[in-house]
């Protein structure tokens, strides 16, 4: 995918990760998995998400981690870990931490232009 912020002139090219059918002859749900690149050439910025599965036994669902480097310089600027759609925590190169708990986040709805104002390539 290709994601375009115009105000900040920035070109996101990103992967998406694997999505898989659970406990399909019970209550179904769906778990993400692998790895997403995420690659800006204009800020050299480039990150990179892992989906981790739940394991067959244990485990949690949902965990991710992530890594942002700074290619020109090659240093990892920040690491990720947590769960997707629950608590993240982030840790900077400088040693400062942050936690963010996506369930107290608010919700924004989309904006996107009327269908007749869209290119051909765009979808809602």
């Amino acid at each position: 995918g290709v994601l375009y912020l115009m105000e900040h002139e920035e070109e996101y090219v990103f992967t998406l990760p694997s999505a898989y059918a659970r406990s399909i002859l019970t209550i179904p749900w769906v778990e993400l998995g692998g790895k997403v690149n995420i690659n800006c050439a204009r800020t050299g910025y480039s990150a990179t998400v892992t989906f981790h599965t739940k394991p067959f036994y244990g485990g949690k669902v949902h965990r991710v981690t992530a890594e942002v480097k700074h290619n020109p310089t090659n240093t990892i600027v920040c690491k990720a870990q947590g769960e997707w759609n629950g608590t993240l925590e982030f840790t900077y190169s400088n040693g400062e931490t942050k936690v963010i708990d996506t369930n107290k986040l608010p919700v924004i709805r989309k904006k996107i232009r009327p269908i007749a104002k869209q290119g051909p390539l765009e979808s809602r």
